[in-house]
């Protein structure tokens, strides 16, 4: 009888073929595309991507490719995976791309549609002299380029830049793509003109500085049977779609619809007696019927015009809409927010499809800036700004690649101020130019308040421990953006004071004041404070809780306790803009006050002054601050040593011993 033996199990995987795209890439020298990736195992392991001449371009590990000089290339990209037999690197999915690095030699306006009627728009973007120099192959170059756009008549439509329908006004470098919106009948002529921001880049052949296009535009009135108040309604729909009719009688009463009427034939459009109309492969046009029998004996007739037509372009809108502050305009989305880009399709004259049919097909010149997916609606898509940057959005169809549409997609911080270099004792007072579209600000949040302790009504902040925290400024329905604040630890404090010849119990007498920063920056207040935020630093953050104040005498003869002499506390100085734990002495208590005032005044001009501080570091140093002579002048000091100074080393002369009796620290 024969042994039976079992092998041990192994993992099976079928997967799609592993393909990188696009398969050729275009660039000029300096501007940056990533290679996108298909199918391969799931959960994709890591493509190693090398090129063949490192010379023409370079490619990092994300995939982004760099244009360097003329020439051609190829990247490879490579999933590999370790033999669990052998222990050995194996490949066992593999692609390449085409790179050509090209200079451009002219540039040319895309103008889908040259004769438009009026209170229409239409997408027009730059493009090189041939169909694969597209925006992707120029748009992201660093140095840019920068593009201006003129028009020769003003009157006849308006030039504007994407996403002006949600307020946003885009610097010239991400304007190669503008919309056009018709006002008036007449004839107009657009102009573009294409710069290097540093000529010496290559971009542009024979060494130009700038190329220009320039393209014609006709605009004219609409067909109108009737007055414009009472204009009779028409469906426009491309060829081979479908399209639901709705009515406001729906439920309330018998509703029907029929064709009436096709020209040239009848496969232009059928209606199957449920309301669904399907167009046919030809353009045409055709009448279409529809009747509402009421249960009250009433009987409602309407007649419309349905027209079948090719779609000539698309064009990409944005939303939502962005409110800022009166005079304040945003150059960029706000970091983390949400927005939908929404998808219109035209004719040839600029008249908007009511349905589509068309398989769309998004590219992006980069994948770690935005995060972008098909909407919960047809011909939406949803995108979600993740990270600094700007990213170009393609969009074309499958079909018919050269209907196309491109958008800059710049993603920015919203909040200010620069939080970099943050440490603990740092005040930020945050702000936003977004509002809602009453003008109201939104609710500020927080994501570890014990390292960043915030007002959410104002937005100020106080940083408390190390770490790190994300500040949230929320517009319920509109926006929601962040900001991510590293808090560091603070290693050293930066101290100036004033410079006293006498102190004296006097009523309304000045006071002493020692001004402490954390950090290396020299300053702790961050950012433009509103005075319902200066309010808050003081009634509800109380950053003076970060520096416990403590007064003490060194080797004193006298059995007196400093605190029954001094008075000391801190406070947060909003106008030196820095932490003031200052030994503020504001009255002398109990009869020793004057004999030690006269002591102190006769001495003070021998006397240092020694702080011991613990609030923003892991142990207690005492160090040397302040030389008050009779006459001088304000010095500011900065310590970070633990170790005793230097010249107290040596043993002090007898004068000198009993002066240290006399000598005091404050400890926070």
């Amino acid at each position: 009888m024969g042994r039976k033996f079992t092998s041990a199990p192994r993992q099976i995987e079928v997967f799609p073929p592993f393909r990188l795209v696009p398969e050729k890439m275009t660039l000029i020298p300096t501007n940056m595309m990533q290679v996108m990736s298909e199918g391969g195992p799931q959960p994709q392991s890591i493509i190693h991507f090398f090129i063949s001449n490192q010379t023409v371009a370079v490619v990092n590990r994300r995939g982004q490719v760099t244009g360097k000089v003329v020439g051609t290339a190829v990247v490879h990209g490579t999933i590999q995976t370790v033999n669990e037999d052998t222990g050995k690197v194996i490949v066992f999915s593999q692609d390449e791309v085409q790179i050509d690095v090209v200079q451009l030699r002219a540039v040319r306006i895309l103008a889908a549609a040259t004769r438009l009627i009026t209170a229409t728009e239409m997408p027009v973007y730059v493009m090189g002299v041939t169909s694969t120099q597209t925006p992707f192959s120029f748009s992201n170059a660093n140095p840019g380029l920068t593009f201006q756009w003129s028009m020769s008549k003003r009157d006849v439509l308006d030039l504007v830049p994407r996403h002006s329908e949600v307020f946003l006004q885009l610097p010239v470098e991400n304007n190669f793509a503008m919309v056009v919106h018709t006002k008036a009948a007449g004839r107009t002529s657009i102009k573009v003109t294409v710069r290097c921001v540093n000529s010496s880049s290559g971009q542009f052949e024979g060494n130009l500085s700038e190329l220009s296009d320039e393209v014609q535009i006709l605009v004219f009135e609409k067909l109108q049977l009737f007055s414009s108040e009472c204009q009779p309604e028409q469906i426009l729909m491309p060829m081979n779609s479908q399209l639901k009719l709705h009515t406001n009688r729906e439920g309330a009463a018998f509703v029907s619809s029929r064709v009436l009427k096709c020209f040239p034939n009848s496969s232009v459009i059928e209606e199957d007696g449920e309301g669904l109309l399907k167009a046919g492969s030809i353009a045409g046009t055709a009448v279409l019927e529809v009747t509402s029998i009421e249960p009250f004996g009433v009987n409602q007739t309407t007649i419309t015009g349905v027209q079948v037509a090719p779609v000539t372009y698309l064009k990409i809108s944005s939303q939502p809409k962005l409110y800022t502050t009166q005079g304040r305009t945003l150059s960029a989305f706000p970091l983390g927010m949400s927005l939908t880009f929404i998808v219109q399709f035209y004719n040839s004259i600029g008249e908007k499809f009511h349905t589509h049919n068309t398989q769309l097909y998004v590219a992006l010149n980069r994948d770690d800036l935005l995060l972008i997916g098909p909407g919960n609606r047809n011909y939406t898509y949803m995108a979600q700004a993740v990270n600094k940057g700007v990213t170009l959005v393609g969009l074309w169809d499958r079909r018919h690649p050269g209907m196309a549409d491109y958008i800059p997609v710049a993603v920015e911080h919203a909040i200010e101020p620069d939080t970099k270099l943050t440490f603990v004792g740092d005040v930020i007072c945050f702000s936003t130019h977004l509002v809602n579209q009453h003008g109201e600000p939104g609710i500020w949040m927080i994501s570890a308040d014990s390292i960043l302790q915030t007002d959410i009504v104002t937005g100020v902040g106080v940083a408390r421990s190390p770490g790190t925290a994300t500040i949230f400024h929320d517009i319920p329905g509109v926006v929601k953006t962040y900001r991510e604040v590293v808090v560091n630890a603070s290693s050293r404090l930066t101290l100036s004071y004033d410079l006293k010849t006498h102190l004296t119990n006097t009523p309304n007498s000045t006071v002493f004041k020692l001004f402490i920063t954390t950090g290396r920056n020299g300053i702790n207040l961050k950012g433009s404070c509103t005075p319902n935020q200066a309010l808050a630093i003081t009634k509800v953050l109380l950053p003076e809780t970060l520096m416990l104040c403590h007064v003490q005498f060194n080797n004193t003869l006298l059995d007196i306790p400093a605190s029954k002499v001094f008075h000391v506390h801190s406070d947060f100085s909003m106008e030196k803009d820095q932490c003031e734990g200052s030994g503020v002495f504001k009255q002398f208590i109990g009869s020793y006050q004057i004999l030690l005032f006269t002591l102190f005044a006769v001495l003070a001009s021998t006397a240092f002054i020694f702080l011991a501080y613990s609030a923003f570091l892991n142990k207690i140093q005492t160090v040397p601050v302040v030389y008050v002579p009779t006459i001088g002048t304000p010095q500011p000091g900065s310590y970070t040593s633990a170790s005793s100074p230097p010249f107290l080393s040596p043993q002090p002369p007898l004068t000198q011993s009993r002066l240290q009796h006399w000598l005091w620290s404050i400890r926070h």
